[in-house]
């Protein structure tokens, strides 16, 4: 009866050990197979592609491990190679597309790009996947301006400033600007459509009409729309402060003159004043007299720029006052008719 407990012990603890080891076993065995990723082609040549072309590659990534394949991230080192992954988690055995579409807008020639795939595969945690191709571009008409940016600075309201830009068209089809979008300050002088032929240039002058426009700084833009499929818009960006439109200003001197019968010569007596326009826009004197017939203005108007002077010269004929003179002292007067317009608007 001992011998055959001791056989019972014997025969449970030979189980228990066959158990262990098999149990060991295949945790040993499991944790030596992990996910493992395998993809279909490290490197995909698209070949020569028109600008125009979206061409489209399917990567197989395969788990050929034991355990669960999980891609943690897809990126791309450019966004004109777009992915696409089927599946995130991959089981044992099983495989995910990877989808790649290229655009090959704005490039020119030989383009290689990199997609690099992330997971949890502990021999290859990171894996680079290439893609490349040959861009031929597609004849087009390109459009260039020669600026992005015109500056009032600081002007009077009612100044009309202009701007003169270059369109230039460097493609090889030709450029057609279809229309620009402008506020009702802005007006340019060219119609619309503007056709400009490959290498050629035009020129566009904008006038700007501050008489209108509130006092303050100035924020606008004027959008210019044409065919060039890169880039269909363009922006010129117009800024600058408008002040009050200052008065004219005209100055005299001396206020007043003399002449002296008595010691001046003989016949004719020249007097002389000086018009000086201080202000920042043209003034006009449309009438120039006296209140004698004696007393004779060289001319009958002027007109000034601002900062201008100009000489005025009036003449005493002294045969003309011998005989009417009676007092020591005659006073005269030099009369001056500004023109200053007024707008009226409907």
């Amino acid at each position: 009866m001992v011998r055959k407990n001791k056989i019972i012990i014997i025969l449970i603890s030979m189980v228990v050990i066959v158990g262990a080891f098999l149990i060991f076993y295949n945790i040993q065995n499991k944790s030596s197979q992990p996910p493992t990723i395998s993809i279909s082609e490290e490197e995909w040549d698209f070949g020569k592609i028109k600008e125009d072309e979206r061409p489209v590659h399917i990567f197989t990534i395969k788990n050929t491990g034991k355990e669960e394949l999980i891609i943690s991230r897809v990126r791309s080192s450019c966004g004109c190679a777009a992915t696409m992954l089927s599946s995130d988690n991959i089981q044992p055995g099983k495989s995910a597309e990877l989808k790649v579409t290229f655009n090959p807008t704005g490039y020119n020639g030989l383009v290689k790009k990199d997609i690099y795939i992330e997971s949890n595969d502990p021999q290859l945690p990171k894996t680079k996947i290439t893609v490349i191709t040959e861009v031929e571009p597609i004849p087009s008409p390109k459009a260039f301006l020669s600026s992005s940016q015109w500056d009032l600075g600081l002007i009077s309201q009612g100044n009309l400033p202009t701007f003169t830009f270059t369109i230039e068209n460097k493609g090889e089809l030709d450029l057609i600007i279809d229309k620009i979008d402008a506020s009702e300050y802005i007006k340019y002088d060219t119609e619309m459509p503007l056709t400009i032929l490959p290498g050629e240039k035009q020129e566009v002058t904008f006038t700007y009409d501050s008489s209108q426009h509130e006092l303050g700084e100035v924020r606008e833009s004027v959008r210019i729309y044409c065919n060039d499929p890169r880039r269909k818009a363009f922006s010129l960006r117009i800024d600058g402060y408008i002040k009050e439109k200052p008065t004219p200003t005209v100055s005299i001197s001396p206020v007043g003159t003399s002449f002296n019968l008595t010691t001046d010569s003989e016949g004719e007596t020249i007097g002389r004043f000086i018009l000086e326009n201080s202000g920042e826009e043209g003034i006009k004197i449309t009438s120039i007299k006296t209140s004698a017939d004696y007393l004779i203005p060289l001319v009958s108007e002027i007109e000034l720029n601002s900062g201008e002077k100009e000489n005025l010269q009036v003449i005493l004929l002294k045969d003309k006052i011998s005989d009417k003179i009676q007092e020591e002292e005659i006073k005269e007067f030099l009369y001056l008719t500004v023109a200053i317009p007024i707008v009226i608007n409907k």
